[in-house]
């Protein structure tokens, strides 16, 4: 049944037909208001908040037909003659995003919100959820227009860039909803893609008919195993050599767990495909499954990997996917040596990433043939290097590249989407669109990898560790990207933070039925760090020695040589910049925590305060390699080419702010292009806290090398030496000359190409303090104040980094309290959406206080090191430990629910 109607949107009236079941979110997309974002379908996020008649609601339940002679305003409709309404500019000087896919829904419920209280607005809310900026920002961006004097300045005219608040050089966009996501744009002949994915954990195909899906009408192409290329690979996005198992093919005559691939259907609507999938018919050949690691450990009990074809599998009869063991000293005679042991395990749960925007590839074939990729990828060039090893195509005939992130968190440091549909656009030779829905987010990607940890250490009455022995047990899902990996960092930096002799880590990274697990912010070391973390507090109080005394004592110092698993010649992790003791300080002050401070209770209401340290590396040293080609343009102005990318951390506007801060110009004289592996030089990616201290250091080594041939060329032209020569925004001077640069530029083209990757790697360090209040009576977490103090070396852009730590520290919120993939037996996820999964929102955010203590380290970019992963870490201990201190009860299991809490007071 379809209708006609007539609206207006943003003051122009259409009359369109509307079929039954169309959103106002499907058809104001289809009229090109890419500011409407498309998130969970379900009214949950409020990313695609728009009004009708001037009222907030969210446009993916909202049927289309009722906006008949109604008016419909997006958040392209809120500027009027060029001008930003206040909230937008509210937004632009608070900063109030980071990859800015919740921003327009966002903006467009803040302008119709009338709170007297910050904890009224808190409530209005509640409905738009942002996995980015931890709230705060958002909350201060509305703040702020009750306010007279919202400020406007260009700070992109700043000339010392390094050290800056510059906003967001994206924000204009972000703010107005400009089309800039992969999503919001549709070539012409746009076909699009469906999976049909497996309703059985464990099963062969013995058979796949798909006549009636073919006969449907507007289908393309169905491809079932029998039609694809049988070459094993990792979806993980990993420099060579791959350090993964090569255990996944583009479709599989097996499936390892529900959500897993069966066939992909090619039609001329999302509808279609999907309605094709339902048409396909599967004789499944149901093979026992398993769900539990540790069983899944026990020799030949189920298989998951049998297939010949996969390789780097450690011990496939007992589905190991990974085993990792390091060890320095004697781990006997330190247990010998200690004057008491203490043991415990701790389970950890799958998360899931929750990025806003999902995983979205549209492929096509440029006028030349090359295939390209429209990606939300944070790996471009890794995702290049696997297509042309799938499809036998040299590298330079593929082109993937990134426009606008909606977030990644490192679920989209993995190639899910873009191989299907590179290998569908390559079959029909059409444009080829595959984006998938919440409900497959949840499903069948990637989530944290859920560990059971057993830690036992050894202790001196003194408090001196004298022996730790680690041994994880880590899920990783029917797949192992990231399996080996993940489980190093477990142990290396959790146990590695602290001076001990005698260590020992034993990590396996096991095979099971269940959604595979992967990169995820923190990459093992928050699993780990939750377990070291909790135990220190609990030796403290059998020593009744305050908890920051006994890390003091036992933690690694600027003097320290990190060496857990190194053979001491390829020891790459060092302490650069070291400022432990003054993060201590700040957050201690902050928090007024007194040394022995006793927890208040009042009645059925205890308080308390806990603490945890955490160190993660910046980068891969050896590995990781970033590419810069910096040009001097004609016009006096500067082209930076870089392949590094933003998934909404800033680094476009931080990587011009070091280039910038070298030139002597403002950060608007630097045009950016960047991610793309046809137009610039490579780069590994964007994950493992790399961007600003190794792409950044390239950046900064490029401008430094075309400065000095900019000077050069000036020297040659003013017949004068270098050393008499400054740089400046439009020129170069001397005591008597000026020559400008587009003179330098007509003179000789300029131009600095280099690839950089680091030979050490420096540690961040950071340490978090927290209150909480518990309830006796219901268990309730109540989390009053979060304190961190970040040893960042230097804050290049101090806001960004801000927004950076408290984004991170509410993930580490949800980690700690709600979040948690539940799986029954059968290997479904019975909590596939936001409102079953329990993200935290912007009621439940307490106050966040970030303090960035700069000691430049000597290797980064004017000192500076990676804040990306390291704030995630330390909230789930550091509550836990709280909680502890505040009742004497101590939990081992995230997340610490209501539930949990109170069955301990019982127990």
């Amino acid at each position: 049944m379809s209708e006609f109607i007539t609206f207006q949107v943003n003051e122009q009236t259409y009359t369109e037909t509307t079929v039954a079941g169309t959103t106002l979110l499907s058809l104001l997309r289809h009229l090109g208001w890419y500011g409407v974002h498309r998130v969970c379908e379900s009214g949950d996020c409020g990313a695609c908040t728009v009004w009708v008649d001037d009222k907030p609601i969210h446009s993916c339940i909202y049927p289309a037909m009722r906006i008949e002679g109604k008016s419909v305003t997006t958040i392209e409709g809120l500027a009027k003659d060029g001008k930003l309404s206040s909230m937008q500019s509210a937004f632009l000087e608070k900063q109030g995003f980071q990859c800015g896919f919740c921003t327009p829904g966002a903006i467009m419920t803040a302008e119709k919100i009338n709170c007297k209280t910050e904890t009224e607005l808190r409530s209005a809310l509640r409905g738009n959820i942002c996995r980015c900026t931890g709230y705060q920002p958002i909350i201060e961006s509305i703040l702020l227009v009750s306010k007279a004097d919202l400020i406007q300045h260009p700070k992109s005219q700043i000339q010392n860039s390094v050290g800056e608040s510059i906003p967001k050089q994206d924000g204009i966009e972000i703010v107005t909803g400009k089309p800039v996501y992969t999503p919001d744009y549709t070539p012409v002949g746009l076909l699009h893609l469906k999976v049909l994915r497996s309703p059985h954990p464990h099963a062969r195909i013995r058979h796949i008919r798909t006549d009636k899906a073919k006969a449907l009408p507007g289908v393309h192409a169905i491809f079932t195993h029998e039609d694809v290329p049988r070459i094993p690979y990792t979806t993980a996005g990993h420099a060579e050599p791959q350090p993964d198992p090569l255990d996944h093919y583009l479709l599989d005559n097996k499936v390892r767990f529900v959500g897993d691939r069966v066939a992909a259907v090619v039609a001329e609507s999302v509808a279609i495909a999907a309605k094709a999938c339902q048409l396909i018919e599967v004789d499944y050949d149901i093979l026992p499954h398993i769900i539990d690691p540790e069983k899944a450990m026990e020799a030949n009990v189920v298989v998951i990997h049998d297939e010949p074809e996969s390789c780097q599998i450690p011990e496939r009869d007992r589905n190991i996917a990974g085993k990792v063991i390091l060890e320095k000293g004697d781990i006997e005679k330190g247990f010998a040596e200690a004057d008491f042991i203490i043991e415990d395990t701790y389970n950890v749960p799958a998360v899931q990433h929750a990025h806003l925007e999902p995983h979205i590839s549209i492929s096509w074939l440029d006028e030349d043939g090359n295939l390209v990729i429209r990606s939300s990828t944070q790996v471009p060039f890794h995702c290049q290097t696997l297509l042309a090893k799938l499809f036998d195509l040299p590298k330079d005939k593929i082109r993937v590249f990134k426009t606008k992130i909606g977030g990644g968190f490192g679920n989209k440091q993995e190639i899910l989407s873009e191989d299907l549909c590179a290998f569908a656009t390559l079959k029909t030779g059409r444009p080829v669109q595959w984006e998938f829905t919440r409900h497959e987010e949840f499903t069948a990607t990637n989530s944290r990898h859920a560990m059971k940890i057993r830690l036992k250490t050894g202790i001196k009455k003194d408090g001196t560790i004298v022996a730790q022995d680690m041994t994880a047990i880590s899920n990783t899902g029917a797949y192992g990207n990231h399996a080996t990996t993940v489980v190093y960092l477990t142990g290396c930096f959790p146990l590695g933070l602290y001076r001990c002799a005698n260590q020992k880590f034993i990590g396996y990274a096991v095979y099971t039925n269940t959604m595979p697990a992967g990169a995820f912010r923190g990459y093992g070391a928050t699993q780990g760090s939750f377990v070291v973390e909790s135990q220190l507090d609990e030796i403290a109080e059998r020593l009744n020695i305050d908890p920051i005394e006994l890390r003091l004592k036992n933690i690694i110092n600027s003097e320290d040589i990190l060496s857990l698993g190194t053979r001491g010649d390829d020891h790459f992790h060092v302490i650069g910049s070291y400022a432990i003791p003054e993060c201590f300080e700040k957050v201690t002050q902050a928090l007024g925590y007194i040394p022995g401070i006793q927890p208040i209770a009042n009645g059925h209401l205890r308080r308390g305060f806990g603490f945890a340290v955490g160190m993660q590396a910046s980068g891969l040293a050896k590995i990781h390699a970033a590419g810069v080609k910096l040009s001097l343009k004609e016009n006096g102005k500067y082209l930076l080419k870089t392949g590094s990318i933003d998934v909404g951390t800033g680094s476009d506007t931080t990587l011009r702010q070091i280039a910038a801060q070298v030139l002597g110009v403002a950060i608007a004289d630097i045009e950016i292009i960047a991610g793309d592996t046809q137009t610039t030089p490579y780069d590994a990616g964007s994950y493992a806290s790399a961007t600003t201290y190794i792409s950044g250091q390239a950046v900064n080594l490029a401008a430094q090398r075309l400065r000095d041939r900019i000077l050069a060329v000036a020297a040659n032209i003013g017949n004068c030496q270098t050393e008499e020569l400054i740089l400046t925004a439009n020129t170069v001077q001397s005591s008597n000359a000026e020559i400008s640069l587009q003179e330098i530029a007509q003179q000789e083209s300029l131009e600095v190409e280099l690839e950089y990757a680091a030979d050490k790697c420096s540690m961040t360090f950071a340490v978090q303090g927290v209150e909480v209040e518990v309830d006796t009576e219901t268990g309730h977490i109540k989390v009053l104040r979060c304190v961190q103090a970040i040893d960042i070396g230097k804050a290049i852009n101090p806001r960004i980094c801000e927004s950076q730590a408290i984004g991170g520290m509410v993930m580490g919120l949800g980690y700690a309290l709600s979040e948690e993939l539940r799986i029954d037996a059968q290997g479904n996820t019975l909590n596939p959406r936001f409102r079953t999964y329990q993200l935290p929102t912007a009621q439940d955010i307490p106050l966040m206080q970030v303090f960035l203590v700069e000691k430049a380290d000597p290797y980064g970019p004017f000192g500076a090191k990676g804040i990306g992963e390291i704030c995630t870490n330390c909230t789930a201990p550091a509550i836990a430990n709280a909680v502890a201190h505040a009742t004497g009860v101590r939990l081992t299991q995230l997340p610490m629910t209501p539930e949990r809490i109170w069955k301990a007071f019982g127990s």
